[in-house]
């Protein structure tokens, strides 16, 4: 078992951290949020490369996924935006 094996968050682990997070969102300061909502937007620059990246090379299975998982990457960064505006 290697170091980073170690640490690895179970599944559950994971989605304890992401709720826990999703609940304590208006307390995060906003320069936070802001560097947060920043980082989600050049993850999501770096799907629309493999997609195009896909697109160009016939990777059908990775073009089809991975525009679902861009289409849920929107929709997450317009709600913390919205959270973000709101709180």
């Amino acid at each position: 078992m290697t170091q980073t094996d170690k640490n690895k968050l179970t599944p559950d682990e994971k989605k304890l951290l992401k709720a826990e997070i999703k609940k304590s969102w208006a307390e995060f300061p906003e320069e936070m949020k802001r560097f947060l909502i920043d980082v989600k937007k050049e993850k999501l620059k770096a799907l629309y490369m493999i997609e195009g990246w896909a697109k160009d090379n016939g990777h059908e299975t990775i073009l089809n996924l991975i525009a679902r998982k861009i289409a849920h990457k929107e929709a997450k960064i317009k709600e913390l935006e919205s959270d973000q505006s709101s709180g």
